[in-house]
């Protein structure tokens, strides 16, 4: 793949705290309609690059989305040009319902997109219907409608955790960065999201995903990305991934190989 068809390139990104480096990426390249897993054992440096792509943190570096230079830009410019994120730990506003969280994550919703222009009401109110509509759609989608007017602090761990998807896609994104996913979430949830985001990616949708779960990584993925003290050490299909020495040794230690061994000649 030439870096010209990539969706995402990362070159030279670098973050530091305190010394100590987070993020040491020379480049990546995501390619797009699939889903990247980016994968590694705690504080490989993965959410800090996920922070650093989507505008939440600044670094050294440079990032181009679709071609066009992201690096440094606004969170809310970056989210417009149909980059979003999720979070590990759900954003929802507890103290409104399912469809107000829907249509305030909207970049269209009335105020956003004339700035001081005033509008009239037909402009506010045909905005508003638009929203609105496009709110219902995608928890429709969601199998979220019967939870339309519910207070999201009531919803499950699974359940907000499919409305932050679905609130996601309010933007209308090319790419959406998942963070854990599947945290907190029951089996059956999860599975209903996992088969969301494979239908989404089947319609074109580009995926960046950092999961904990191998099992759910090398199910949905279509290829791989491992940190590893904010460094990519691998990068290749779930099978290559899987057997790479140096992807063992960062999650199992030296010894590692032999337990990933012992449980291969177990499957066989």
């Amino acid at each position: 793949m030439t870096s010209s068809e990539a969706i995402l390139q990362a070159r030279s990104v670098r973050k530091t705290f305190g010394g100590v480096v987070a993020v040491a990426v020379d480049s990546l390249d995501v390619e797009p309609g699939r889903i990247t897993s980016l994968i590694g054992p705690n504080g490989a440096g993965k959410t800090t690059f996920f922070d650093i792509v989507t505008g939440f943190v600044r670094a050294d570096g440079q990032i181009l989305f679709d071609g066009y230079p992201i690096h440094g830009k606004p969170t809310h410019v970056i989210a417009r040009s149909g980059l979003v994120r999720t979070f590990q730990l759900t954003r929802a506003l507890s103290r409104m319902s399912v469809l107000e969280n829907m249509m305030l994550a909207s970049p269209d919703q009335p105020g956003e997109r004339l700035g001081g222009l005033i509008r009239s009401a037909f402009q506010v109110n045909r905005i508003e219907r638009e929203v609105r509509g496009h709110a219902e759609e995608l928890l429709d989608r969601f199998n979220l409608t019967p939870l339309t007017n519910e207070y999201a602090g009531r919803l499950s761990g699974g359940q907000k955790k499919l409305l932050e998807l679905a609130r996601a896609l309010m933007n209308r994104p090319r790419m959406v960065l998942l963070d854990e996913p599947m945290a907190g979430v029951n089996p059956a949830l999860g599975e209903q999201l996992l088969g969301y985001v494979q239908e989404l990616r089947d319609d074109g949708m580009t995926f960046l995903l950092v999961e904990h779960d191998m099992d759910v990584i090398m199910r949905v993925s279509d290829r791989v990305v491992v940190m590893s003290d904010g460094r990519i050490i691998a990068d290749g299909s779930p099978g290559e991934v899987r057997a790479d020495p140096a992807v063992v040794t960062a999650y199992l230690g030296e010894h590692g190989a032999d337990v990933v061994a012992s449980a291969t000649e177990d499957d066989e």
